[in-house]
């Protein structure tokens, strides 16, 4: 939309919606040249010189209307009378401000009259009903800010969500206050810019003004048009007046007086603006984890692997090793354990483990330490003990498996959906290559995995779960005595970028494999933890072994999963 702007001689000089630029049908017929009086919409294409009333759109879909305004007929309003005093005094907004603001009502005495003056002069006018609460504007007056005289040229001005928010600022010994004509936009409502055209017509306020203090009303409307004004005047403008736990202003005038409103204009807040913290932000944890600790990460229920890794929220894991080492479900058990002592639940992208029916059977046989296969008739678990298993896996265990895509957007919109909807703990994406990857034309192939893993990372953090990528390594190498490397982190397909993006980078190694492909001792390392005091240290655990009857990992000859049967059974009993 600039472009379109440019086009007809309109400089846009920054980058929010609502501006005040140099006309270039009049500017240069002035006196003062460098005069900023045309008013412009970027997002809809729409201008208006407040001098020369030179107005159009640069939207070609917007249907261009001449506006025409109306100056009220002052006939329709007399000098205010007692009721309208009495009800302004009931709402804290003494005679002198009356007096100073120029209030009058309708002709028929209900109703009070707000007059909007530009230049002394009266171009429009709000009604507020005494007994009902009802409000009308004059007849195609021209939408302006209220009190527009009084803060045309402030470098301070206080912006309320109504007109008796406004003068209860003035009450407070503040001149310097003013409203929008239409209240508060409904957070539905779609004409946004009928609805703050006063903004529109008044912007030379806005962009005079040093600091800009808004105060609408606390509520969901009242927080929509902050939002609006905020990204229409500038958020380094901004500072925010707080009413809480009262609806608004005048609410706070009537029940704890102007030294109250006093110290809450004191007190006005920066508008928070995304992506940008203070401490201020995390005040209360931060506070909590100094007198409670930090997050730490929760046990793996394996001693010995509590040692080198531990589950954290907000972290990224890279397992690798060598393919058909068992990475995959190792993890897998460690899941297992996790999900029946601490009730995790978890979300699995793994093609490679498809069809379903297939990684659910390990899983179950896992969890029961029994085969789910006939065929191994001298294990094969009880048709009681396979249901019990699938009771567990459907409490537990989510597969994520789009049938048309594997990009990383659609595996995380079906995370996020089991986030919100089941409270999933951890994703895990098993393995890398099997992720449809969409790398920039031109792109190296070490700075779109940076691009990948800060992708991962930042769903770790937004939805606090613990994130873990199977990646393996490249070909393996033998060492002297012929068996296999230790893998290493620089090692991983694609490069080192995954040890340097990733949180903790752990390892599963069979290092006699290359000698011996019976023998099923195992090896877990973690090779780089980042946050050490809270998740574990770099190390290798020994002592591991795989037994096939049980479909389990045993460490120095016992199973982390006796205490799992014995709870199971229990609960079968009962």
């Amino acid at each position: 939309m600039q472009e379109n702007f440019v086009k007809i001689g309109i400089v846009p000089k920054g980058k929010y919606s609502q501006q005040k630029v140099k006309c270039p049908k009049c500017s240069h017929t002035r006196k003062k040249k460098s005069d900023c009086s045309l008013s412009i919409n970027i997002d809809d294409g729409l201008y208006h010189c407040h001098h020369c009333s030179w107005n159009g759109s640069v939207n070609p879909n917007y249907m261009q209307q001449d506006k025409i305004y109306t100056k009220p007929v002052t006939t329709n309003l007399k000098k205010i009378n007692s009721e309208a005093i009495k009800f302004l005094n009931n709402r804290g907004i003494t005679n002198e401000v009356i007096d100073a603001n120029k209030i009058t009502t309708t002709k028929d005495g209900r109703s009070v009259v707000f007059p909007y003056l530009k230049n002394n002069e009266l171009i429009n006018y709000k009604t507020r009903g005494i007994v009902e609460k009802t409000f009308t504007q004059s007849k195609n007056g021209e939408p302006i800010i209220f009190n527009y005289d009084r803060v045309v040229n402030q470098e301070f001005v206080i912006l309320c969500e109504g007109e008796l928010d406004s003068l209860s600022f003035e009450v407070a010994g503040f001149t310097w206050h003013t409203s929008v004509n239409m209240g508060a936009p409904n957070t539905k409502d779609k004409n946004l810019d009928k609805k703050l055209e006063c903004i529109t017509n008044s912007y030379e306020v806005f962009e005079k003004a040093k600091v800009v203090y808004l105060c609408t009303d606390n509520d969901d409307n009242g927080r929509y048009l902050q939002e609006e004004l905020i990204r229409r005047i500038g958020a380094e403008k901004i500072r925010i007046i707080d009413t809480n736990p009262y609806k608004d202003a005048n609410e706070v005038l009537i029940n704890e007086g102007v030294k109250s409103l006093q110290f809450r204009f004191k007190k006005a807040r920066v508008p928070k603006v995304e992506g940008i913290f203070s401490i201020e932000d995390i005040y209360e944890s931060m506070l909590d984890g100094y007198k409670n600790g930090q997050e730490r990460g929760t046990t793996t229920h394996i001693d010995c692997i509590d040692r080198a890794w531990t589950w954290r929220n907000g972290e990224v894991n890279i397992w690798t090793g060598y393919q058909n080492e068992g990475k995959s479900m190792f993890l897998n058990q460690l899941s297992v354990l996790k999900a029946f002592h601490d009730g995790w639940k978890f979300a699995v992208f793994s093609p490679e483990n498809m069809p379903i029916n297939d990684f659910f059977h390990d899983l179950i046989e896992c969890y029961i330490g029994k085969s789910s296969d006939p065929y191994y008739h001298n294990n094969y678990m009880s048709e009681a003990e396979f249901k019990k298993g699938m009771e567990f896996m459907k409490k537990h265990f989510f597969i994520i498996y789009p049938k048309k895509s594997y990009k990383l957007e659609d595996i995380f919109e079906r995370a996020k959906f089991l986030v919100q909807a089941k409270g999933i703990r951890s994703l895990i994406i098993d393995p890398y290559n099997t992720v449809q990857h969409r790398m920039h034309r031109g792109e190296r192939e070490d700075l779109y995995i940076s691009r990948f893993m800060s992708e991962l990372k930042r769903f770790a953090v937004e939805n606090k779960i613990s994130v873990h990528l199977v990646a393996h390594q490249v070909t393996p190498q033998k060492d002297d005595n012929g068996r296999y490397n230790k893998p290493d982190v620089n090692r991983v397909k694609g490069g080192g970028t995954f040890a340097d993006k990733c949180d903790n980078l752990l390892f599963v190694w069979r290092p006699h494999r290359a000698l011996d492909f019976s023998n099923t001792e195992v090896v877990f390392g973690s090779q780089k933890i980042k946050k050490q005091k809270l998740v574990g240290y770099p190390q290798d655990v020994e002592g591991i072994s795989y037994q096939r009857k049980s479909n389990r990992y045993y460490f120095n000859n016992q199973t982390p999963f006796d205490e799992v049967d014995s709870i199971r059974c229990e609960s079968e009993q009962e």
